[in-house]
């Protein structure tokens, strides 16, 4: 089999245990997350100033940041979490080296406030689109 999981055999089914990306358990899963988040949190300052987010006050970015992680408290897959983990840490390293300008911040950041584009014909019509 590949070097990803082995197959199980349990009586007429054949079970995949798939190895995980990074941490082996939960507890592994919940510091590498909570190591992220005390980072992201630890740029907060240079990153609301270097962006130009002087709109709102630091402790509601700070809030929206703490929002983006509980909004997926839910997951309890090892191997999403790793997966968000790392999506996370480019992020951060994107903002670090500034690859991202403020437009992408804010639309990363706030994307349910924008109001969806109308996909339908009587829907453009409606909103005064052709």
């Amino acid at each position: 089999m590949s070097a990803t999981g082995k197959v199980v055999r349990s009586g007429a089914s054949a079970v995949r245990t798939v190895a995980p990306i990074k941490s082996v358990t939960n507890e592994q899963a919940r510091r590498s997350v909570l190591q992220v988040y005390k980072e992201l949190q630890r740029l907060t300052p240079k990153f609301w100033w270097d962006f130009g987010l002087h709109d709102m006050p630091l402790g509601v970015f700070r809030a929206v940041l703490k929002q983006q992680f509980t909004k997926n408290s839910h997951i309890s897959d090892i191997r999403v979490v790793d997966r968000l983990v790392g999506e996370t840490n480019q992020h951060i390293y994107s903002i670090r080296y500034a690859f991202y300008n403020s437009d992408h911040v804010r639309n990363y950041l706030f994307r349910e406030n924008v109001e969806a584009k109308p996909k339908d014909f009587l829907s453009k019509f409606l909103n005064g689109k052709n």
